[in-house]
């Protein structure tokens, strides 16, 4: 096991470039104008690993080693000044944010994406892994082969899950959300279009009182619970739901 760290002085801001094979990525928030990066684990990764900086952007690589990369392991933290942006690839391995960032775009084969700090445009392609965002996210791009998705306030969404479940506290705006075998659960819809489209999975959505609800719900073999109460508000906002399912429940109900 080695242990290797190298820092930067930068003015602000920066984009962080990291690529590479087995490990996991932590990104923590730096106190001054000062990028630190340690890598720690094989020796022989460490060795191959380069860490540069290019104008605005600090880039950390790891050449593909010829044989049994993901027994030659390396975990990579990053401190960085706050509003940064950050690009990671990774075959096995989580990714850990726990900075406020301006974007953070992850592609991960295996392993859990979560963001703790907030986060404008969160984009993650992961192949079997849960993703996971605590705080308020504007843009939500996420898909997954195999992996639960779970969100709290979100302004605009766009989820695709083969089989995993999508479970999301708030929609402000808009949404787009799809899987093969997964459950949907939106908490409270507070935007104006909302699309779920699912073959085997409930779907479950809040809706708070004072809407004109424009539903359009087909399912094949499942059931429609309608558990929403009548609203006698006369100026009501117009929002569009659609929902697609072939073998799943559709349920509407108050927000929870």
């Amino acid at each position: 096991m080695t242990d290797r760290k190298q820092s930067f002085e930068v003015t602000g801001a920066v984009h962080l470039d990291i690529t590479t094979q087995a490990g996991d990525i932590i990104l923590s928030e730096s106190s001054d104008n000062t990028v630190t990066v340690t890598l720690s684990g094989s020796s022989e990764t460490v060795a191959e690993t380069t860490i540069e900086q290019n104008s605005d952007s600090i880039i950390v690589r790891t050449r593909s080693p010829k044989r049994r990369w993901f027994s030659k392991a390396m975990d990579v933290h990053v401190a960085a000044p706050a509003e940064s942006t950050v690009r990671v690839g990774l075959a096995a391995g989580d990714v850990v944010s726990r900075m406020n960032l301006k974007a953070i775009d992850v592609s991960l084969a295996a392993g859990d994406v979560v963001i703790q700090g907030t986060v404008s445009d969160v984009r993650a392609k992961v192949g079997s892994g849960d993703v996971k965002i605590l705080e308020p996210v504007d843009d939500l791009f996420v898909s997954s082969a195999n992996g639960d998705v779970h969100a709290g306030s979100v302004d605009e969404a766009r989820i695709t899950t083969a089989s995993g479940n999508l479970d999301i506290g708030m929609i402000k705006s808009a949404a787009r959300c799809k899987t093969a075998s997964g459950e949907v659960k939106i908490h409270r819809f507070d935007g104006s279009d909302l699309d779920i489209k699912s073959m085997s999975g409930n779907a479950t959505v809040g809706l708070p009182p004072g809407l004109e609800v424009d539903a359009r719900i087909s399912t094949i073999s499942g059931e429609l619970h309608n558990r929403l109460k009548p609203s006698n508000a006369d100026d009501r906002r117009r929002v569009t739901l659609t929902v697609k399912s072939f073998s799943g429940d559709v349920t509407l109900r108050s927000p929870w």
